[in-house]
């Protein structure tokens, strides 16, 4: 997206941005009262009366939700849903008909579509790899299991709309059906997945301005979900008494999740946060006064030492009152903190399993820490790395980061591309996130080696450990923070607002 585009967007949530500086936590889902009357295309195929469809059934149940729906075929010029609020694209229209033509619209975008993902940049190119579709005559018995979904993501809005779970439920009524699933690309959230992985991804977003599988940016809100041309009619809903019962309900999740997609896609996304360093500092300002920040430490380490001095001072600059604690000093040193930071002077080996549960949100600053600290799994070089650490990585030393989460307030308003973040090349980490996690940067060239993300309170994060508050991994090296660009102070100052829950802090 170029900058007058991004500016119109801006300007366009306007209304959305004043909420925000009331204190707005983000900006919410709309409710269904505020949705009636929303104009929405639903996208079809030509119709063979000898092969069933559900599209029928589709335009009868969004009309029930309160929408005005015009059904137009895959052949239809894209300037037809010209005006819409919403494009909802059927699988029964052909993907070699579709073309990209949806691509680009600025109107959000709701797909089942399997093989038109790599149209819309959802997904790569690449059938069983990065999208497939899974049907009873090819594979059979895989599409019993697709029967089962995994609830991915527990925090995100659209999960908590729906009622999902961080555990299984039935995505479609018992019989073999065919469905189909994505592997997003690195500014995608996975929502639900299938076989207990997120390659498989049942159903997926992107936020407005999130980077796409084909590098390309997000223009409005996308959706995919797993459905296929003839099996709407079976996704799972609980009425009358077992609706009172929270198994069954947490079960038969499958119609709620397609209408609380239909909801999140509908509802205005976030502003897009501008980038200005000046402005950022002053908004943590604002909030600093009184607040404590434990500074954890290897006390009278040599590489890096002087990159922490210049941590605390800058934070204390900012008005916060800021504690050292070495690494080897006890987790109650984080009583009464209102957040936690540690210093990749940290070792391992000393820090130990400290500060896993603390209660205060915390940053880590060590990308090596992710398997103690629950951020990744714990395989190194596949979960969790760096780039170049002499002798320890075949990725040489960087200066760049990829934003692909450039719609979050912890992008600093940054656009969406290549970075540079330390004025010479140097190690930079990495981990590999659970679902629950909100991307913002990736290394250069990997786009599932994340570098910064977040997890919110209450995100299921690695081995089903629970986010007790705000944990995000901002990866320095020893001496990476002294070396810092504008750009890459401006990426600490905005994680760190964003683990205090400051009011900039949208997401």
């Amino acid at each position: 997206m170029n900058h007058q585009s991004r500016m119109m967007c801006c300007l366009g949530s306007l209304a959305v941005a004043l909420l925000l500086k009331a204190g707005c936590a983000h900006a919410s889902l709309l409710p269904w009262s505020a949705l009636q009357g929303r104009s929405v295309v639903l996208v079809t195929g030509r119709h063979d009366a000898s092969v069933p469809n559900d599209d029928a059934l589709v335009r009868a149940h969004l009309q029930a939700l309160g929408l005005r729906v015009t059904t137009v075929t895959d052949a239809a010029p894209a300037m037809e849903a010209a005006g819409a609020s919403l494009i909802v694209i059927s699988s029964t229209a052909d993907a070699n008909v579709l073309g990209d033509k949806y691509a680009r619209t600025p109107v959000p975008v709701f797909t089942w579509d399997t093989h038109d993902y790599p149209n819309l940049g959802l997904t790569g190119p690449r059938l069983h790899h990065d999208y497939d579709v899974v049907d009873p005559v090819q594979h059979f018995a895989e599409s019993f299991s697709v029967l089962y979904g995994y609830g991915a993501n527990s925090t995100s809005q659209l999960s908590r709309a729906a009622g999902l779970k961080p555990q299984l439920f039935g995505t479609l009524y018992l019989e073999p059906a065919t469905v189909g699933w994505g592997h997003p690309g690195p500014g995608g959230r996975v929502i639900v997945d299938f076989n207990g992985t997120p390659r498989q991804a049942g159903v997926f977003t992107y936020e407005r301005d999130a980077t796409l599988a084909d590098g390309r940016t997000a223009p409005a809100r996308r959706v995919g979900f797993y459905l296929s041309d003839a099996n709407f009619h079976l996704l799972t809903a609980v009425h009358g008494p077992a609706a009172r019962d929270p198994q069954l309900r947490d079960w038969y999740r499958g119609l709620a999740l397609f209408d609380a997609a239909i909801r999140w896609a509908l509802s205005p996304p976030p502003p897009l946060p501008i980038y200005d360093p000046a402005a950022l500092q002053a908004r943590i300002a604002r909030i600093a006064h009184g607040r404590k920040i434990l500074f954890v430490e290897r006390i009278n380490a040599g590489e890096g030492r002087h990159a922490d001095a210049a941590i605390v001072a800058h934070l204390q600059q900012l008005g916060f009152d800021v504690v050292i604690a070495d690494q080897m000093a006890p987790q109650s040193r984080a009583d009464g903190m209102n957040l936690v930071i540690i210093s990749s002077t940290c070792s391992k080996y000393k820090l130990a399993n400290k500060y896993v549960d603390v209660k205060a949100p915390l940053i880590s600053l060590e990308g090596l820490l992710s398997d103690t600290l629950h951020f990744a799994g714990r395989d190194r070089y596949a979960d969790y790395g760096e780039h170049g650490e002499e002798k320890e990585s075949e990725d040489p030393p960087t200066r760049y980061l990829d934003i692909v989460g450039a719609w979050s307030p912890m992008a600093a308003g940054l656009p969406p591309g290549p970075v540079q973040v330390t004025g010479h090349a140097g190690v930079l980490k990495w981990a590999r996130p659970t679902a629950d996690a909100i991307v913002i940067a990736t290394l250069p060239g990997e786009a599932y080696q994340r570098a910064i993300f977040g997890y919110p309170a209450g995100a299921t994060m690695a081995d089903g450990f629970v986010a007790p508050a705000r944990r995000a991994l901002l990866p320095l090296d020893n001496p990476t923070y002294d070396d810092l660009t504008v750009q890459g102070k401006a990426l600490f100052d905005a994680v760190v607002l964003w683990a205090l829950g400051g009011s900039a802090a949208a997401h």
